[in-house]
């Protein structure tokens, strides 16, 4: 009898980390995924200029990713959101950088690099620019606006 009491408390607390943590998580990863696959299919979208419906599909394709990755930072369970924020993971941060990324298409000032660079940290994607790269950026855009 203890044994049928046990396995029925091990199938529900499967059923439960599966529930609120795993699938939750593979979820996360997935989308981390496919934002990193949007980037760096829209990172370099100066050529599409000349192409305004495709860089206007760009810029609403990083700010929907933007949405998605706010909403589940509002929607996933407590449990998730701390494994998350405790591993490095900062979804608010990404999603500003997402919406910062398709406010910059367009420019040659550097911002682009800046808020790639701050996606690509607050996911823990690989990074296509260096730390020093990234100051030099900050650095240049200091003195045009000071």
């Amino acid at each position: 009898m203890w044994s049928a009491i046990a396995s029925v408390l091990l199938g529900v607390a499967g059923w439960l980390v599966t529930s609120f943590f795993g699938k939750p998580w593979v979820d996360f990863m997935n989308l981390g995924s496919q934002v990193h696959e949007e980037i760096t299919y829209t990172a370099n979208v100066r050529g599409m200029l000349a192409d305004a419906e495709g860089f206007k599909q760009a810029a609403l394709s990083l700010r929907r990713f933007a949405a998605k990755v706010l909403a589940t930072n509002v929607t996933t369970s407590p449990l998730l959101r701390l494994f998350l924020s405790k591993s490095g993971y900062d979804l608010t941060k990404a999603s500003g950088g997402l919406i910062g990324m398709s406010n910059s298409l367009g420019s040659s000032d550097g911002s682009l690099a800046l808020h790639l660079s701050a996606v690509q940290a607050s996911l823990k994607l690989p990074r296509d620019y260096s730390d020093e790269f990234l100051r030099q950026i900050e650095t240049r855009m200091a003195g045009r606006s000071g």
